[in-house]
């Protein structure tokens, strides 16, 4: 996940304002080895910082840098960074190692990229967005399971985002869950990565950010070019829309034919003209396949909310029994509750799409009423949650 210079200029100006001064020295990347001067030699080597370049200075920086971009001299607005890199210090510092890290992306420098994401998280002045470009470049880079761990650290970040910041953390997590289920797949992780996907759908019901991403020259998109259409195929196939998988796994092949990641898709596309006509026609009893708490105010944070959730998803199963789906179809159902001082939930509303019926969501509101409980001491204020969950066949 990348954010272009519009959005990414308010995030550094937040950085600057508020994120405490960091130590001079930045990683080498040695799981790389060392690129573009960073390390222990380039950090000896360089000048001292200059103590007149101030805030100023890094905006001045910052919106030359832009300008070179938006010119498409990406190896100039590179360069001006990189020479810029010795004479800051603190929070100016992981702004331009994570400026740098974009630069590098869009150039398909990747493995540098990660050395410029590193830095950041280095510095500790690190969040769910860092951790999800760092985990990105990995991936480009064919790294999968370091891209996979920084992937969790991104959604880790997200959930320690506030109650008052639901809607940042909800976009956080769809990111860093998209990706986590794109590695995973690619990993030859299938069951892990459907579920990471549903996850992530939890989190963005209309697949809003990956629309967002596909459009050209927006503020958000997925390195190299056209990989964005591979993350489209794997949520299509997670919710059973088959048509839609195999045109998104053709498009992709169609923009990077000889890509790092072309067999993989060829595979999806096998695997659906293989089983795609019994798939169809079966039918078999659903379970809950991912959840994602999209909203939770007062007393209890969505992420205890969540871990109810992951701990007690097989009270549902009996209100499941009898209830019968085809195989590749997913659902949504929705559950809002609310919860007291003390922690006891007075009022759950299921909201149920068909075959579900009223005898359905009665039981789901019943069974929840009753049965879920949370962990901790008493909230001391009432909670409003809502939780999304994805029914279907595991």
């Amino acid at each position: 996940m990348k954010f272009g210079p519009r959005r990414v200029g308010a995030a550094l100006v937040a950085m600057l304002v508020f994120a405490p001064a960091a130590s001079d020295a930045a990683p080498d990347g040695s799981f790389w080895g060392k690129v573009g001067g960073a390390g222990a030699a380039g950090a000896a080597s360089a000048p001292r910082p200059d103590p007149s370049a101030g805030r100023d200075d890094i905006a001045a920086l910052l919106e030359r840098v832009e300008t070179e971009e938006n010119a498409g001299r990406l190896d100039a607005a590179c360069a001006m960074l990189e020479r810029a890199l010795p004479r800051f210090t603190g929070a100016e510092r992981s702004a331009t190692w994570f400026r740098l890290g974009m630069v590098r992306s869009k150039l398909g420098r990747y493995r540098e990229a990660a050395v410029a994401y590193a830095a950041v998280v280095a510095d500790g002045t690190a969040d769910s967005a860092v951790y999800s470009n760092f985990a990105e470049v990995l991936m480009a880079a064919g790294r999968l399971p370091d891209a996979e761990a920084r992937y969790r650290d991104a959604i880790s970040a997200a959930n320690d985002l506030g109650v008052g910041d639901r809607r940042e953390r909800a976009h956080e997590l769809a990111l860093a869950y998209y990706g986590l289920a794109v590695a995973l797949d690619r990993d030859e992780q299938p069951a892990a990565a459907r579920e990471t996907m549903l996850r992530a759908l939890a989190h963005d019901p209309t697949a809003a950010v990956l629309k967002v991403a596909s459009a050209a020259g927006g503020d958000l998109f997925f390195v190299p070019e056209g990989d964005v259409l591979y993350y489209l195929g794997l949520a299509a196939e997670a919710e059973g829309r088959d048509g839609d998988a195999q045109a998104a796994f053709r498009d992709f092949l169609d923009r990077v034919p000889r890509g790092r990641w072309a067999r993989a898709a060829e595979a999806h596309l096998a695997r659906k003209a293989g089983t795609g006509r019994a798939n169809g026609a079966a039918q078999s009893t659903p379970r809950i396949l991912a959840h994602g708490t999209v909203l939770a105010t007062g007393g209890i944070a969505a992420p205890l909310v969540d871990a109810a959730w992951r701990e007690q998803l097989g009270i549902l199963d009996e209100c499941l029994e009898g209830v019968r789906v085809t195989l590749r179809a997913t659902l949504r159902m929705a559950i809002e509750m609310d919860v007291d001082a003390r922690g006891k939930i007075t009022r759950v509303v299921a909201k149920v799409p068909p075959p579900f019926d009223e005898r359905f969501a009665r039981c789901v509101e019943s069974v929840t009423k009753q049965r879920l409980r949370f962990s901790g001491p008493a909230p001391g204020r009432p909670t409003l949650a809502r939780t999304e969950l994805i029914i279907g066949i595991q």
